[in-house]
């Protein structure tokens, strides 16, 4: 029996110094590591702040925060406040909540029409349409969409024939890149942002959809805009888009 119980001692006893080796350890490295490691306070986004907002209304309305984070860990251009160099400058994408502030994510707004890049050779148009004509509101900044036309026809026999005018719906744009979505304001809140509120108050929402286009394609979105009314549709890197001659009221049942 005492045999049994010195045993029993023996082994908590190398337990409470095992137990005690390893967190003797633990505490050594963790120092070691913390004191090769300079701290730095840097600033992250509260919240989501919208591309197109200037560096003088991050600062008047407070959207960072500091965080303290190790220097090693960081890059270079990380900012830990916002510069007076930085004013007239806006941000070229959106920021997240949390996400740490670089200098690089600012841009002259001139270059970047007002914070949205265009790619070279190309320009920027925009469509104002209800959710249900872009998708849902599914339509995003870098989507892929297909731009849908449908206009009245100079169809005087069909007139004749029904009392009604004819119209036809085809496709204008098959494969083209939207730069953004929503509106922005001198503060930078988009009307994307306020779109809830508009559904509440009017039970319908419109929004800006801007997409990259050739000089051609937006003569043709520009008219169509003026004579008829557009529909967007999401593509996919497999979707299939082709020109053709659409659909009217004659044929849209054969």
């Amino acid at each position: 029996m005492t045999r049994r119980i010195l045993g029993v001692v023996l082994a908590l006893v190398l337990a409470v110094v095992g137990t005690a080796a390893v967190l003797l350890y633990v505490s050594k490295t963790r120092n070691s590591v913390a004191a090769g490691q300079t701290a730095v306070t840097v600033l992250v986004a509260k919240q989501r702040i919208p591309a197109g907002t200037t560096g003088a209304s991050v600062r008047a309305r407070e959207l960072l925060e500091p965080m303290v984070m190790p220097a090693g860990a960081l890059p270079a251009d990380s900012l830990v406040e916002i510069p007076a160099e930085l004013d007239e400058l806006v941000l070229t994408h959106d920021v997240q909540p949390r996400q740490l502030m670089l200098k690089g994510m600012f841009g002259a707004a001139t270059k970047l029409s007002g914070g949205v890049a265009v790619p070279e050779k190309m320009m920027a148009v925009s469509l104002k349409l209800a959710a249900e004509e872009e998708v849902g509101g599914f339509v995003r900044p870098g989507s892929q969409i297909a731009v849908f036309g449908t206009f009245k026809l100079a169809d005087k026999a069909y007139k004749e024939a029904t009392g009604e005018s004819n119209y036809s719906t085809r496709l204008l744009l098959p494969r083209v890149e939207v730069l953004a979505v929503g509106a922005y304001g001198a503060d930078g809140v988009t009307s994307a942002q306020q779109a809830s509120g508009e559904a509440a108050e009017t039970g319908k929402v419109t929004l800006l959809v801007t997409i990259s286009v050739t000089q051609a394609d937006a003569e043709k979105v520009i008219h169509s805009l003026r004579i008829g009314e557009l529909y967007l549709s999401l593509l996919t890197d497999t979707s299939e888009a082709r020109l053709g001659a659409g659909v009217d009221n004659r044929t849209l049942l054969r």
